[in-house]
């Protein structure tokens, strides 16, 4: 059975894996470049210089932007089940090789895959393995990338860019199953729609400091809105944990969802009364139907649709006490559209560098809204995720209550 490295970019063996080459240096390793569907074998018995040379011609310097393979192109490619593979990050900053890593792991359901820690500045990975390299293992590496990537020292693609820190003189590696990958790969892709392939990714149902959040900001919309003043619309309700939260104190809640994925775990959490992480599979709730779907005897008075802030601002046809914003506003929405919503008060939560970004200087910039309140609902805190894999900071949250200008607090 063989030993596979499969990375996104030829250059990749040599910025991270060469203490692995020695590793196995009496073993054949089949190497998978990703980017181009290439594989070459390094046969056991040369030396690392050696075998790298061999995937010199697969160096391509150029851009960033090759359509990613299937898990079944990489499983054709394995040809076979390997004895190891190694291949980078799930929770890789550079997302286009943390989507490789994870594609590799969902290729090898049965297998426990090697990665390597590589580049996030956000989130630390606590590593199973470290190899330290010595100093000729490192003139190795300087050298392959001198001779045979030497255009990637200037790149203009990010990811591609070689740079001191990418060329590490220790390695690291960290060892996960299948559903540990899809829960790092959900976090680093927290701005996409790859973020549902993970049950419940931020870990608001594990997390003491997504509880102490969750419940302050629960108890803020309490304190501006009761549930007699009408129904309150939630714009981008993930998997329901704010929403469960105001369903139980008797609120109305019309929660919107564009993801399909997090939208159908909603919809099922609705029905049977439970909370994130519980195991309730996308699509155990209902079909992906662009209506509404009413909440059951699980949380009475929610229920569940597709809207965008976008599409609420076109229609408003959904009139509400107040409009929650909670940790949603990342994703490059024109604050322009909040003029539009069917409302007199909106709730907006956020970190406060986003805040200070977005926010502030729009609010100095129009006249429709503002200011009622600032306050902090939760502060910064380091907590560890997947399970003690990683650790990073949680930037904290905080709250501002916008009332329409005119209208009564």
């Amino acid at each position: 059975m063989a030993v596979v490295i499969a990375v996104l970019h030829a250059e990749d063996v040599a910025l991270e894996f060469v203490s692995v080459l020695r590793r196995h240096a009496d073993r054949d390793i089949r190497v998978i470049v990703g980017q181009s569907g290439a594989g070459v074998t390094l046969p056991a018995g040369l030396s690392p210089r050696e075998r790298l040379r061999l995937l010199a011609p697969l160096v391509e310097p150029g851009g960033n932007t090759a359509a990613l393979p299937s898990p079944e192109e990489v499983a054709g490619w394995l040809d076979g089940p390997p004895a190891e593979v190694w291949t980078h990050s799930p929770a890789d900053h550079r997302i286009r090789r943390a989507r490789f890593g994870w594609t590799v792991s969902c290729a090898v359901p049965g297998l426990t895959v090697t990665y390597s820690v590589g580049d996030n500045p956000f989130l630390q990975t606590v590593p199973g393995e470290v190899a330290a390299l010595t100093g000729a293992e490192a003139d190795i590496k300087i050298d392959f990338i001198n001779r045979h990537a030497g255009e990637l020292l200037r790149s203009r693609v990010a990811d591609r860019l070689v740079t001191t820190d990418r060329v590490p003189v220790v390695e690291r590696f960290f060892a996960a199953d299948v559903t540990q990958a899809n829960r790092l790969y959900a976090l680093i892709s927290s701005l996409g729609d790859d973020a549902a392939v993970a049950d419940d990714p931020w870990e608001f149902g594990r997390s003491a400091y997504e509880a102490d959040r969750l419940d302050a900001t629960a108890a803020w919309v309490t304190r501006w809105c009761s549930p007699d003043d009408g129904p309150i619309v939630e714009v981008g309700a993930c998997e329901g944990e704010l929403t469960r939260r105001l369903a139980g104190k008797g609120y109305a809640v019309h929660a919107t969802e564009p993801n399909a994925g997090f939208r159908a775990r909603l919809a099922g959490r609705m029905r049977t009364g439970t909370g994130s992480g519980t195991g309730v599979e996308a699509g155990a709730g209902s079909p992906d139907t662009a209506g509404a779907v009413p909440g059951v005897a699980g949380w009475p008075g929610a229920e569940v649709s597709p809207d965008s802030l976008e599409d609420l601002a076109a229609r408003r046809d959904r009139p509400a006490a107040a409009y929650l914003l909670i940790e949603m506003l990342y994703y490059d929405q024109d604050l322009a559209l909040l003029d539009a919503l069917p409302t007199d008060r909106v709730l907006i939560a956020l970190e406060s560098g986003r805040l200070n970004d977005l926010v502030w200087p729009w609010l100095r910039g129009q006249s429709v809204w503002r200011v009622a309140e600032r306050l902090e609902l939760a502060p910064p805190t380091l907590e560890s995720v997947c399970d003690g894999l990683a650790y990073l900071r949680k930037r904290g949250s905080r709250g501002l209550v916008l009332t329409r200008a005119g209208a009564a607090g």
